[in-house]
């Protein structure tokens, strides 16, 4: 035999050798159970989950239509698989080396997503893993370690290590995620001159607030209840001043601008508009506060605290001038700076929060 033929010899058998070795080994994926997820949520999931293996390049993924065409080439009509003597069984039929079952589990918001891979031929669990998603806005994170671990089989991290990990790959998307606060602030408002608000020493401001935020920017939409003493000296007793108590009902609106949105304290800059019912006082006959429904207009500044949480520390800096001469001795607007503090949580889908004051 020639030199030339001893080499192209060696070189088919080396391409027969390899292409063998790395042949992949087909797979069968089964839909995952359902236990207590929803049924749209773990069709979604096992689709992801089989393009993620299907990715990890270790298995020929055969897919949901091939598996139910040779299913019913051989009269079975049920496409589900839970244990591993039906996805042996099953798979046999298919004609696949591998199987996966698994679930999905829904604890509170948590849900953990758990997969088996079945030897059909041995009909035995090769490997096994699971992995807890903090809610179902991270579990694509977690089919996609899931999918590595099952594939690899490599328990890539400790339990311990998961919930970290995972929290560290979502956390980017959340704080990009828009979503809604709510909460109360407590504060005092300081007239500007003698003629603001018929005089009051100090207002004291107590708000309900609704905030929508998304990156920079936040929504900001308070309605409030402002109170305080006025006190003037009235035409019947000019040797003597007056007090009389009122309170105005403030509704304001306005946008907010983070300047530091991605860190945990975030100064803040914004304005808005307003419109705010004011209630009539009386002492006597003579009226120091007309009753007058308002428009209001205001500049804020403040800061942001502890935005990584599920809650806001906000200190709140607002000018407010008011357009109404309802006030005694206004010269048509009042005008006021007020000093507030509060806490706002973040509104969760089918849980009610609340927004605690200091």
């Amino acid at each position: 035999m020639s030199g030339r033929n001893i080499i192209c010899g060696i070189s088919l058998l080396f391409l027969l050798i390899t292409g063998t070795a790395y042949t992949k080994q087909s797979v069968v994926i089964f839909d995952f159970e359902d236990i207590g997820v929803g049924s749209q949520t773990v069709r979604a999931a096992t689709q992801v989950f089989r393009n993620e293996i299907n990715a990890t390049g270790k298995f020929a993924v055969i897919t949901k239509a091939e598996v139910e065409a040779r299913l019913n080439k051989a009269e079975i009509y049920d496409f589900t698989c839970y244990d591993i003597t039906g996805a042996s069984q099953k798979g046999n039929v298919i004609g696949s080396d591998w199987a996966i079952i698994g679930s999905l589990t829904k604890l509170g918001r948590k849900i953990i997503a758990e997969a088996q891979l079945v030897n059909v031929a041995e009909s035995q669990v090769d490997f096994s893993d699971r992995f807890s998603s903090e809610s179902i806005d991270d579990l694509d994170i977690v089919l996609r370690r899931l999918a590595k671990a099952i594939a690899n089989r490599d328990k890539i991290e400790s339990e311990a290590d998961r919930f970290l990990l995972t929290e560290e790959e979502t956390d980017q998307p959340r704080r990009k995620k828009s979503f809604m606060t709510s909460g109360v602030s407590f504060g005092f408002g300081f007239p500007l001159s003698d003629s603001s608000y018929s005089n009051v020493d100090n207002l004291k401001n107590l708000s309900w607030c609704m905030r929508y935020e998304a990156g920079r920017f936040v929504v900001d939409n308070s309605l409030g209840f402002s109170w305080g003493s006025a006190k003037v000296i009235l035409e019947s007793s000019p040797d003597e001043t007056q007090r009389k108590g009122f309170f105005v009902i403030p509704w304001d609106i306005g946008l907010r601008y983070l300047l530091s949105p991605e860190s945990d304290l975030s100064p803040y800059v914004g304005a808005g508009l307003g419109f705010h019912f004011i209630f009539s006082a009386k002492i006597g006959d003579e009226t120091i506060v007309g009753g007058d429904q308002a428009m209001a207009a205001h500049l804020a500044s403040g800061l942001y605290a502890f935005q990584s949480y599920d809650f806001r520390f906000i200190f709140d800096v607002k000018y407010t001038i008011v357009f109404s001469d309802a006030f005694y001795g206004s010269d048509k607007t009042s005008q006021q700076i007020s000093l507030s503090i509060g806490i706002a949580r973040k509104w969760e889908s089918g849980q009610k929060r609340f927004l605690y004051i200091f």
